[in-house]
């Protein structure tokens, strides 16, 4: 380990220097300026922009209105506030040594259009980028060196979205895995989950429910640095952020419903329990069914989300955060292709697309519980802590069912499970925001525990049947709970019990050379435990190991021009366990972890006041030290996978009204040294290229104020679900889908009508299943 830890000597050395130094600088007698913005009728205003006019300082607030300026020497400023269609207000604050002086601001609607006055605010949400979360610090994306893309709540209010899968549909270079409501993804050649909420673990099985998400952050490359390799994947990670509790008493009730039986009732309450003392209570709530466009399937969920905030005083908050989920559905559809290749495409099959191969009857529960605590407390005037715990409850109990194509016949291969798993994480941060001799240091230390325990059981049927691709086979109803059930009653389960835990410190700091050149470093070491796992049968527990890996991070941005354009470059990591493993000749072989490195340049704007902003790309990430398996059969750790490419996103306010989201990414993604059958060919890591687009007009005229239309969809293009030199390829071929919505904005209602898939389109998703045809659906919300 000693040796592994001078091999970052310069890291570490740094890490040093901020720690010892930047204490005393957080006593350095400087002040602070804090305060809330809200506009007249008590609605409190994120993304709002407060300047300190004599050194230009600026910030934004946060989600609760809140917004804080550190470090600010004694004497008299002017503080602005601006916020698009409103009116701007400047006021004189004094800033004393060692004191917090408190400046709020009460923004009024703009009366008059005025030239050069906008009405629409959708580009200030639409392109809102700032987030504590992505970085553990608090960095303007020009000053953050990793790429990242956030979808905030008013997107998924204007497209009508009820699915967590549409979501990610707004995210460059994300596309889908599995459909069904799955949690699956695909990003810069690898596949990914969905395990993230505010920055910690939420690790479950069933869907997600968009109800209660504030925004979601989603970071591009390798990021276990700061978030571990649990729960992110080498191609980045997804984060939730839920809606948090304000002091207003505020709510909305909503109904959608839409072709295949679509039926859905959201709640949104916020209601302040002791406003004078900080007790603040938010509620999301959601019921939600739909059928299938297939001859069977249905999905059914109810969702309950209590959030409670307590903000005991200006230093301390304590926020407690749940989630209450059950859902019962039939398993989401797999059709894997003919084994022969002697058909390369979903296209050229001549199959009925809509068949399901099983029945309503054949379901599988997943109830989660996830609870979630924050305290938040201000050491100092430049010195934070946040001390976090989150536990996630599931458990997975029925059938799943995936099917095996075979000449002109499909294997229906079952099983039946009933399993538990809790998944917790502690985490302690302090953040710091000082200077050093002249120059800004933002640093995070912080340590983290994750630990995740499973009690699996499981009967299999591999297959149960086999029916007709085509044509009519009287077996093809053969599959039912009833039958299913006879077969398990004679079918040993397996069973096993598995534990694993992961023991971590990491830093981050962010030191400014020049106001506008800065140099982020950073480090985690981790230690991975596996308990093993415990076959009760036999009484005995086999895969035992542990696990040590370091993994840096380091950035580079230069601001070319100051808060309008930045170049950046980074070098990040992350890493996979590999367990032990028992070759042909008995041996028990310990392999070191896998890591990916990624190196990244590219450009960010943000120009005309928010009305444009971009980011562009080219990253390189290899993954070296795969365990592979030689033609022996003895597992050897010499493979490596290869993914690079480039990805560019656009967010413009065109004109009053007319706003843009637009997207575009290339990847080529191959294995190197791994099969030479298979090596430098892609393989099911997504599609070579995607772009997303999404274009919303809101009239301006007073006749048709609150009117709004929106046009957009998706482009995935070839993707293989396999290819090899000796046996051919099977592909999904390109498409591009276009989704239409029109909404009518009120002050006491909403009212929208979307059409899902406007053109029609057949098309299939990476499962091989046809995607959903054309539908209908509308929405209408009650504001209270």
């Amino acid at each position: 380990m000693l040796r592994r830890l001078l091999r970052y000597k310069p890291l570490g050395f740094m890490f040093l220097l901020f720690t010892v130094l930047g204490l005393p600088a957080a006593m350095s007698q400087t002040g602070t300026i804090k305060g809330k913005v809200q506009s007249k009728e008590g609605i409190l205003l994120p993304s709002v922009t407060i300047s300190l006019t004599d050194n230009k300082t600026k910030v934004l607030s946060n989600e609760q209105g809140i917004y804080e300026i550190n470090n600010v020497k004694r004497g008299t400023y002017k503080i602005t506030a601006r916020f698009v269609g409103m009116n701007a207000q400047t006021r004189s604050i004094v800033v004393n040594e060692g004191q917090v002086s408190v400046l709020d601001f009460i923004l009024t609607d703009v009366d008059n259009l005025l030239s050069g006055v906008e009405i629409s605010s959708s580009y200030k949400r639409f392109g809102k980028k700032e987030s504590e979360q992505v970085a553990k610090l608090p960095l303007k994306n020009l000053e953050n060196p990793q790429v990242y893309n956030i979808v905030p709540k008013e997107i998924l209010q204007e497209q009508v979205i009820v699915t967590y899968n549409d979501v990610l549909k707004n995210v460059t270079g994300v596309s889908q895995g599995l459909v069904n409501g799955s949690n699956s993804f695909y990003m810069r050649g690898f596949e990914n989950g969905s395990f993230l909420r505010n920055g910690i673990q939420d690790n479950k099985d069933n869907s997600i429910e968009v109800a209660n998400i504030e925004h979601i952050e989603v970071l591009k490359g390798p990021s276990a640095t700061l978030y571990g390799n649990s729960l992110t994947s080498y191609g980045g990670l997804i984060n939730r952020v839920t809606k948090k509790p304000f002091d207003v008493f505020k709510g909305e009730v909503a109904y959608t419903v839409g072709g295949y039986g679509l039926n859905r009732v959201t709640a949104d309450l916020n209601t302040p329990l002791d406003k004078k003392n900080g007790l603040l209570l938010r509620t999301n709530l959601a019921y939600h069914y739909e059928g299938s466009y297939m001859d069977a399937g249905f999905t059914k969920r109810l969702f309950i989300a209590p959030s409670l905030l307590y903000k005991v005083n200006d230093r301390l908050s304590v926020l407690v955060d749940a989630e209450i989920y059950q859902q019962k559905a039939n398993d989401f559809h797999r059709l894997f292709p003919q084994n022969s290749f002697t058909k390369p495409s979903t296209e050229s099959l001549g199959l009925n697309w809509k068949r399901y191969y099983h029945g309503n009857d054949l379901t599988e529960s997943k109830p989660s519980r996830s609870l979630l605590a924050e305290v938040n407390y201000k050491l100092s005037e430049s010195w934070k802590s946040q001390t976090v715990f989150s536990q996630t409850w599931h458990t997975s109990k029925g059938y799943r069912i995936w099917n095996v194509m075979d000449g002109d016949s499909v294997n229906r291969n079952i099983r039946y499970a009933n399993s538990t798993y809790n998944t917790i994480e502690v985490q302690q941060n302090f953040t710091g925001d000082f200077e050093i001799a002249g120059h800004r240091n933002r640093l995070v230390i912080g340590l983290d525990y994750f630990t995740k325990r499973s009690n699996q059981n499981s009967k299999f049927a591999l297959p149960f049947d086999r029916v007709r691709l085509t044509g009519e086979d009287p077996g093809y109803f053969r599959i039912t709970r009833t039958s299913v059930d006879a077969l398990f009653d004679q079918v040993s389960p397996s069973r096993n019990k598995d534990t694993q835990s992961t023991y971590s410190a990491y830093f981050s700091d962010v030191f400014n050379i020049t106001r506008d050149f800065m140099v982020m470093a950073s480090l985690r070491i981790d230690n991975f435990r596996s308990g093993g796992s415990y076959d009760p049968d036999a009484d005995a527990t086999t895969g035992k190991f542990n696990q040590t890996n370091l993994s840096p991070k380091l950035g580079l941005v230069y601001q070319v021009l100051p808060e309008k354009i930045s170049l950046f470059g980074n070098y990040m990591n992350g890493f996979a366990n590999n367990g032990p493993v028992l070759q042909p000749n008995g041996e028990n072989t310990v392999f070191k972890p896998s890591n990916a490195n990624q190196w990244e340049l590219g450009f960010k704007i943000n120009l005309l006041d928010g009305k444009l902003n971009s980011t562009f790309s080219y990253y390189d990430i290899k993954v070296k030290d795969i365990v592979r398996s030689n033609t022996d059969g003895f597992s050897v750790q010499d493979g490596g996978q290869a993914s690079k490419g480039f990805e560019g996103e656009l967010i413009a306010h065109f004109a009053k009204g007319l706003d843009v989201i637009a997207g575009y990414s290339h990847n080529k993604a191959y294995t190197i040294n791994t099969n030479a059958d298979i090596d430098g060919l892609r393989q099911w890591t997504g599609p070579g290229e995607t772009a997303n687009l999404w274009v919303n007009y809101a009239f301006q005229d007073k006749t048709l104020k609150g009117l709004s239309m929106g046009i957009g969809g998706n482009y995935n293009s070839k993707t293989y679900i396999s290819q090899s030199r000796s046996s051919g390829e099977f592909y999904i071929p390109s498409y591009t889908v276009l989704n239409a919505v029109a909404g009518y904005d009120a002050k006491r209602f909403r009212l929208s009508v979307k059409l899902d898939n406007l053109t029609n389109k057949v098309y299939w998703g990476s499962y091989v299943n046809q995607m959903m045809p054309s539908r209908f659906s509308a929405n209408l919300a009650i504001k209270i």
